[in-house]
């Protein structure tokens, strides 16, 4: 159904060029077209314009054959048969892919990879302030040890000092009382 539109544009090109065709064959050609786009609620003119704005899109990156570009409009068939939703097909023959596409191309891929390479610097240098934290932290604790290890060992040494002291006090009392001990004696 849809294939009778590209024949139309074939045909249309080829009547331009040569116009000792009938009236009669160009208005029943001219009316399939128009049953087929009802059909497919698309217009000629916009057929026509979707398929110069995808050559424009296209030739941007490629060079194309134009004369043999074949854009169309069909009935994709439903698997019971029956006719389904139009489907535009395109067959765009390339005639040569252009440097700046390829250029674009290699420019996207050095991005991507001086992003990958930027990501991997960042996370580098994430972990080195991981684990400096982790340092610096280790280094607290072991600052807070040796704190706690410092008044331990002072409490231990008031400690001795006190035992000391009393021991000190007991000899002396112990002194005291033998000396008085004595002096009653010799009393």
């Amino acid at each position: 159904m849809f294939e009778n539109i590209t024949k139309f544009f074939k045909n249309w090109k080829k009547k331009e060029n040569k116009n000792d065709n009938s009236s009669r064959d160009t208005a029943k050609e001219r009316l399939h077209l128009v049953l087929m786009q009802d059909r497919a609620n698309v217009s000629a003119d916009f057929l026509e314009l979707m398929k110069q704005e995808i050559i424009e899109v296209i030739k941007k990156y490629i060079d194309v054959d134009e004369s043999a570009i074949d854009v169309r409009l069909t009935n994709k068939e439903n698997s019971d048969g029956t006719n389904g939703a139009p489907a535009l097909y395109a067959n765009i023959p390339i005639l040569n892919i252009k440097n700046e596409a390829r250029k674009v191309k290699v420019k996207e891929e050095n991005k991507n990879e001086d992003k990958k390479e930027s990501v991997d610097q960042e996370e580098k240098v994430a972990q080195k302030e991981i684990e400096e934290k982790k340092e610096e932290e280790a280094e607290a604790k072991v600052e807070q040890a040796e704190i706690i290890i410092e008044e331990v060992n002072a409490q231990k040494t008031e400690k001795k000092q006190e035992e000391i002291k009393k021991e000190e006090n007991i000899e002396e009392q112990e002194e005291t009382k033998a000396k008085e001990e004595i002096k009653s004696e010799n009393n």
